[in-house]
C-alpha cells in the first residue's frame, strides 16, 4: 500500500494537502483515534481530547528498553481521553479545539503619511496625561459589549491615522530578515524605504527599550483585571436591579453551566474555536481613530516616564492595543472558560514579547553526546570501555578501572570533547541555514564535581570555544543544563542512572549556583539568547515544589545580567501529561507567565517510546503532529527535541520508508512551526547503530531534511522582519 491510501483512509477525504504530504492546515475537528485502557484493551475515542494530555496513555514507565539512545528512557504516551458530558468532565484544561489554521502575524506593505505616522516621543503635559486605567477600560467595554473577539497573532494592522495635507508621504514595505546576519546582530532590515523628504531619517523604532515594555504591561495586565472586574460588578448589579439572567453576558459565553466549579478545575474543557478565525477577528474590523490615539498617548507617556524619547512605527501602536484586548478576554474567561483564558493569556504574552524582542525563533540542532555522554551519540566509547555502563557516570567509572588511574581517563576524554564537535560542525550547521544549537552540558562543565562523583571536570573552555564559533558564524546559542547536581531524575540523560534516585536527591542551591555561574560568564553575549534550567525533570517531583525552583532559578539567571531582551529562560516541562498540572500552578500559584518575562516551557515530543506508539500506522503519527500543533498555539513553548525516528509499524503497511519519513517530517513541522519560541532537531550526530531519524546528518543525506525546513515560514519571517 502506498502512503496516500493510508492517508487516504486515516484522514478525511476532503484533506488533499494531508494526502499530497503538504502542511496540514485545515480546521477540521481531529478524528477519532484509539488508544489503551487500564487493562490493555483497544479503545476509541473521541476527537475532544484534553489537548495536553494529547501523549498519556496509560502505561507502565518501566525504563528498560534495550535502545542504545538515552531518549529511549523517555515515556511520551498518548491520551484520548472519553469526552465528558456537558455537567462534569474528567478530562484536563487543555482540549484539542478546532482553531484557525493561521500562523504567526502578517503584514503586508503599507502606504501611510510621514506626519500622520505618529511621533512618540512628542512631550506630554502633566495635565494631559493619559490614564492607563481608562485606555484599557475603553479597550475592555468595547471588546465586551461588541462580542468580538481579540487580536490574535495573525492579523495585527499597521493603520495610521490621517494626516494634514501638508504631509509628505512615505512608503515602508516589510521588512525582511536578513540572511547571514550574526546570532547578536538585528535579524531585520527595511527592505526598501523611500521618502520625498530632502534630508534622510532612521526608520522608526519597531521595538522598544525593555523598562518601557515592562513598565506598559505592568500598567495593562492590572488595569485590564480591575476594568473588568469592575464591568463584572456592574453587570451584578444590573441583575440584581431585575435584569434577567439569561442576558449576562462574559465576553462571548453566558454563565450557564451547573457546575461552574467543576469546569474551573479542568481546563480547556469543551472543544470549539479558541483561537478567533480571521472572520472572528476584531482585528479585521480595524481599530478606531480614537483607539489608537489613546493608546499611543499610554506609550508616549511610558516613554517619557522612563526617560526615552523615540521614534516608533505604528505597529508598535497596534501591538499594545492587542495587548489590551488579549488582557482583557483573559480576565473575562479565567471565571468562565479557562481554555479561552489561556489562548488569550499566550497572545498577550507573544504580543508583549515582539514589543522588545529581536530574535527569530530557534530553528536548529542538539548538539548531544558532546558535552555529556550517552549510549546513542557515543557509541564506541560504551562499546569501548562501558562494561554494560548506560551513562556518563558508570562509564567514566568502568573507565578508570580499565585503564588503572583517573589520569588516562581524563586524556581520552579529553580527546573525545576536542573532537566530538568542531568549528567546521558549527559551520556546516550554519550553512544548512539552521541560526541556533542547543549544548546539553553536566553541572561539572561549568563546576567541580561534587564529592563521589565519578565525573571529570571542569572544562568550561568547551562551552566558550562553542559559544565563540557560534558568534562568529551568527548562529544563537540555547545553553541547556542537562545534567543538575544530584540529578533532576534517575535516567540516563541527566549523567547517572540511579533506580533508588529520589526527588530529594536533586541538589536545588548547588543547581542554582550552577545557572548563576554559567548565566555570569555569558551575560551580554550576543549569540546566547536562551538557557534551560534543567532537563527533563522526573514526574514524581511534586509540581510545587519544581515550580518554586523554576521560581527562584529565574530569579538566580535574571540576577546574574540575563535580562528578558537578551536571554530567554526555559522550563522544562518535558511530557505532555504534566503541562495541565504545571500551566495551572505556575499561573495561578505564582503569577509567572506575567511576573517573569520571555519564560517558555520546553516540551519534547518523541513518538517511539512505549507499546502503544509501537502499533500505530502513519496515519495515527500525523494526526498526534496535528494535536501538537495545537498544544503550542495556546502555550509560549520550545520544542527542545524531536526527532524522525519511528517504529517500523508506522512505515512497513507503506511500504516505503523515505515516502513515509517525509510525510512524517511535515506533519511535525508543520506543529512545530507554531512553537513561539522554536525547536532543535534531536541530534546532530548520533551513533550508527542507530536508527537515521535521530542523526540530523544521516537525514539529510538520505533527503528526509532538507535545508529548506530549516528556513522560517513566510508567515513567521514577515512577523520576525517587524523587529
Amino acid at each position: 500500500m502506498d502512503v496516500g491510501s493510508v492517508l487516504l483512509c486515516q484522514y478525511p477525504k476532503d484533506d488533499l494537502r494531508v494526502i499530497e504530504f503538504e502542511r496540514a492546515t485545515s480546521r477540521e475537528q481531529l478524528p477519532a483515534s484509539e488508544s489503551n485502557d487500564r487493562d490493555g484493551n483497544t479503545v476509541t475515542k473521541p476527537s475532544t481530547t484534553p489537548f495536553f494530555q494529547s501523549q498519556s496513555h496509560s502505561q507502565s514507565h518501566s525504563h528498560s528498553h534495550s535502545h542504545g539512545h538515552h531518549h529511549h528512557h523517555h515515556h511520551l504516551h498518548t491520551t484520548s481521553s472519553s469526552s465528558s458530558s456537558s455537567s462534569s468532565s474528567s478530562s484536563s484544561f487543555f482540549t484539542v479545539a478546532s482553531t484557525s489554521a493561521s500562523g504567526f502575524v502578517s503584514t503586508s506593505s503599507s502606504s501611510f503619511s510621514s506626519s500622520s505616522a505618529p511621533k512618540l516621543n512628542t512631550e506630554v503635559s502633566t495635565s494631559s496625561r493619559i490614564s492607563a486605567r481608562s485606555v484599557v477600560a475603553r479597550c475592555c467595554s468595547d471588546r465586551s459589549s461588541s462580542g468580538a473577539s481579540d487580536d490574535s497573532l495573525d492579523t495585527i494592522p499597521t493603520r495610521a491615522k490621517a494626516g494634514s495635507a501638508t504631509a509628505t508621504t512615505a512608503t515602508v514595505q516589510t521588512a525582511t530578515v536578513l540572511e547571514g546576519a550574526g546570532a547578536g546582530e538585528p535579524l531585520t532590515s527595511l527592505t526598501s524605504s523611500t521618502t520625498s523628504t530632502s534630508s534622510a531619517s532612521p526608520p522608526p523604532c519597531t521595538t522598544l527599550p525593555f523598562v518601557v515594555c515592562e513598565s506598559l504591561a505592568r500598567q495593562i495586565w492590572e488595569c485590564a483585571k480591575e476594568a473588568t472586574s469592575n464591568s463584572a460588578s456592574q453587570q451584578s448589579a444590573n441583575l440584581s436591579d431585575g435584569e434577567d439572567e439569561s442576558e449576562l453576558h462574559l465576553g462571548k459565553r453566558r454563565k450557564t453551566s451547573p457546575d461552574a466549579a467543576a469546569q474551573l478545575r479542568i481546563i480547556f474543557l469543551r472543544a470549539g474555536s479558541s483561537q478567533p478565525s480571521q472572520s472572528q477577528d476584531g482585528s479585521k474590523k480595524g481599530l478606531s481613530d480614537e483607539a489608537l490615539s489613546q493608546t499611543r498617548g499610554l506609550l508616549n507617556q511610558a516613554l517619557e516616564d522612563q526617560g526615552h524619547h523615540l521614534d516608533v512605527a505604528p505597529q508598535v501602536v497596534t501591538r499594545l492595543h492587542a495587548m489590551q484586548a488579549a488582557a482583557c478576554s483573559y480576565w473575562r474567561e479565567v471565571s468562565v472558560d479557562l481554555s479561552k483564558a489561556a489562548s488569550s493569556l499566550f497572545r498577550y504574552l507573544e504580543h508583549q514579547r515582539r514589543l522588545y524582542w529581536s530574535h527569530a525563533p530557534w530553528r536548529g540542532v542538539n548538539l548531544g553526546g558532546w558535552l555529556l555522554l550517552e549510549p546513542g551519540p557515543n557509541f564506541e566509547l560504551f562499546e569501548r570501555f562501558g562494561g554494560g555502563a548506560r551513562c556518563e557516570w558508570g562509564l567514566l567509572k568502568q573507565m578508570k578501572e580499565v585503564l588503572g588511574s583517573s589520569e588516562r581517563a581524563s586524556e581520552i576524554l579529553k580527546h573525545h570533547r576536542e573532537t566530538f564537535i568542531t568549528e567546521d560542525d558549527i559551520k556546516r550547521i550554519k550553512a544548512l541555514g539552521m541560526n541556533a544549537v542547543r549544548i546539553p552540558f553536566g553541572y561539572w562543565v561549568v563546576m567541580a564535581p561534587s564529592e563521589n562523583d565519578e565525573f571529570i571536570g571542569p572544562c568550561m573552555e568547551y562551552l566558550d570555544r562553542a559559544v565563540q564559533w557560534c558568534h562568529d558564524h551568527g548562529l544563537q546559542v540555547l545553553l541547556d543544563l542537562h545534567g543538575a547536581p544530584g540529578g533532576e531524575s534517575g535516567e540516563k540523560p541527566c549523567g547517572r542512572e540511579r533506580r533508588e534516585w529520589r526527588w530529594q536527591d536533586w541538589r536545588w542551591k548547588e543547581s542554582l549556583q550552577a545557572l548563576k555561574v554559567v548565566a555570569e560568564r555569558f551575560r551580554n553575549n550576543r549569540a546566547v539568547t536562551g538557557i534551560a534550567v534543567c532537563n527533563e525533570p522526573s514526574e514524581t517531583i511534586p509540581a510545587d515544589v519544581l515550580c518554586n525552583f523554576y521560581d527562584q532559578a529565574i530569579k538566580t539567571v535574571r540576577d546574574a545580567g540575563m535580562g528578558p531582551d537578551q536571554v530567554s529562560i526555559i522550563l522544562p516541562i518535558y511530557r505532555t501529561e504534566r503541562l495541565d498540572e504545571i500551566w495551572r500552578l505556575w499561573n495561578d500559584t505564582y503569577d509567572g507567565f506575567v511576573r517573569h518575562a520571555n519564560v517558555a516551557l520546553d516540551l519534547h515530543l518523541y513518538h517511539v517510546f512505549g507499546p502503544w506508539w509501537q502499533r500505530q500506522g502513519l496515519g495515527s503519527h500525523l494526526r498526534m503532529s496535528k494535536r501538537h500543533r495545537k498544544i503550542l498555539r495556546r502555550v509560549p513553548a520550545v520544542v527542545g527535541e524531536w526527532s524522525l525516528a519511528l517504529p517500523p509499524q508506522a512505515w512497513s503497511d507503506v511500504g516505503d520508508e523515505d515516502e513515509a519519513m517525509k510525510a512524517f517530517l511535515e506533519g511535525q513541522l508543520d506543529a512545530y512551526e507554531q512553537a513561539s519560541h522554536g525547536w532543535f532537531f534531536w541530534t546532530w550526530k548520533d551513533g550508527p547503530q542507530e536508527h537515521a531519524g535521530w542523526d540530523a546528518q544521516r537525514c539529510l543525506e538520505r533527503k528526509w531534511l532538507h535545508p529548506r525546513h530549516f528556513a522560517l515560514s513566510s508567515k513567521v519571517a514577515q512577523t520576525e522582519s517587524e523587529q
